[in-house]
């Protein structure tokens, strides 16, 4: 019984005009949307692959002891399914050799409608344009059907509720797959067109299974929902007002309501003051620091006679010589002590900063999971490549690309400095076996979250999503069982 009320229910929605709507739009939009985020991303690539040359090529060679190296972030190819914070995330990480690594995002904006309206991405179509199919296929299943009169005869004939409405999900569920899966795979067609993404590059393909599975799963959990609602009223009338009402609240009121509640309850400073804050930190330091080693330059020049005359980075005779090698020995534990005080305070700073927006980001990704389009959407966007773990993987990564700078550059350079009162004067030098000719800035070597990362902590949004579809046929039966078929 229970396969012939699917059969009925798949014939029914194949006949019904919503279906071939939902078909045509689906045909258009997905593989439009993939069209244009291949080009978008095929782009971003350029951009990064031309930026990244230009810069190695003049910039790259015969560097010295102060350099600010640049390592660029390179577009992610997942993100033609997911753009998500991509155009807000930083473009590279500069580095400095105070230790203080600082990101960069470039003030130009080539497109700024395509910012204003929203990309049409994979994730867009799926949580706007899926969703909302979902719920126009079966907001009315039951509540329609009781107005024809055809559901009071299904259950005079001694069919039980729990196989109509199982069947309905099924049904539905199965017509519903049917357009989307014929347009998913002519937008990997598309995608397949292009010469900068690789089916065959490492990660793809199980990001992409791992993907679709998601997205099945999420286009369930719609349509339960969506037959849930229909059991919630009598009408088709107030099926279609209930319907726009829970689309808009989970797509749209919840999700973009929840970050603006968590910030009115819990309010962080900005990065920007952060960031201000720590130079401040670290001036405010060296400025200290500055007076010590004018102290202790000017005693070690009054230990060996000189009490007059001006400084310079060349000694001009023994006796200064000698001093200047005292301070140069003794000047290296007030160095030492100097950085570690600097980087004590910069990551006390930055540690401070990173626990307050974690308490503030948990608040609401919490806040928003009420909705299954929250979920979702923090699972593909995480299997972009371009989700909210992904600022903390920029800052990982320039921190690295930090330490590798100082070992390449850096620490292969010695940096003298003689201050007297409000006078200075510097020279350089190189530590015994290092060519200053062939010293090049090195590359920085990205590294996205992993799937398997994104997976671990998106485990409870996919056991809601689980949760839910659990939920809305306990309802939905709940509800189906009290239903009045007259």
């Amino acid at each position: 019984m229970l396969k012939t009320l699917i059969r009925k229910e798949i014939t029914e929605t194949i006949l019904d005009l919503r279906f071939w709507v939902v078909t045509v739009l689906f045909l258009i939009l997905i593989p439009l949307g993939m069209y244009v985020s291949r080009i978008d991303y095929e782009r971003r690539l350029a951009n990064y692959q031309q930026e990244h040359q230009m810069y190695l090529q003049h910039y790259g060679k015969n560097v010295g002891p102060s350099v600010e190296a640049q390592g660029f972030r390179p577009p992610s190819m997942l993100s033609i399914f997911a753009l998500g914070l991509d155009p807000f995330m930083p473009d590279k990480a500069i580095t400095s050799r105070s230790g203080l690594v600082r990101p960069a995002k470039e003030p130009g904006i080539d497109n700024p409608e395509s910012l204003l309206f929203g990309k049409a991405d994979y994730l867009f179509n799926v949580s706007f344009i899926v969703s909302l199919a979902s719920l126009i296929f079966t907001f009315n299943r039951i509540s329609g059907e009781r107005e024809k009169g055809t559901l009071r005869l299904m259950i005079s004939g001694s069919i039980r509720r729990g196989e109509i409405l199982l069947a309905k999900i099924v049904g539905n569920y199965l017509v519903l797959l049917a357009p989307f899966i014929i347009a998913l795979l002519a937008a990997l067609i598309i995608l397949n067109t292009s010469s900068d993404v690789s089916f065959s590059s490492t990660g793809f393909w199980p990001a992409l299974l791992v993907i679709i599975l998601i997205t099945l799963l999420f286009i369930l959990v719609m349509v339960s929902l969506g037959i849930c609602v229909s059991t919630l009223t009598r009408g088709s009338m107030g099926s279609i007002m209930m319907l726009f009402l829970v689309w808009v609240m989970a797509v749209l009121g919840i999700p973009k309501m929840s970050p603006m509640i968590a910030e009115a309850v819990y309010p962080i400073e900005s990065r920007n003051v952060v960031n201000l804050a720590q130079t401040i930190a670290r001036e405010d330091i060296e400025r200290e620091f500055n007076e010590k080693k004018s102290d202790m330059f000017k005693r070690c020049r009054s230990e060996f006679g000189i009490t007059h005359g001006g400084i310079s980075s060349n000694p001009r005779d023994e006796t200064e010589k000698k001093a200047y090698a005292k301070y140069d020995r003794e000047v290296v534990a007030l160095e030492n002590e100097c950085q570690r005080r600097i980087a004590d305070a910069i990551r006390k700073l930055e540690q401070d900063y990173i626990n307050k927006r974690n308490v503030q980001a948990s608040l609401a990704v919490n806040l928003s999971r009420i909705s299954p389009v929250s979920c979702y959407t923090y699972l593909i966007s995480g299997l972009a490549k371009t989700g909210p773990a992904e600022p903390d993987k920029f800052t990982d990564n320039a921190e690295r690309y930090q330490e590798q700078v100082k070992a390449a550059i850096y620490d292969n350079w010695i940096l003298k400095t003689y201050r007297l009162g409000g006078s200075s004067a510097s020279s350089s030098d190189v530590i015994e076996g290092f060519d200053r000719s062939k010293a090049s800035i090195p590359d920085m070597k990205y590294e996205y979250t992993t799937m398997t990362e994104v997976l671990r902590a998106g485990w409870i949004d996919i056991l809601l999503l689980f949760v839910f579809n659990i939920l809305f046929f306990a309802v939905a039966f709940w509800r189906f069982n009290k239903y009045d078929v007259r």
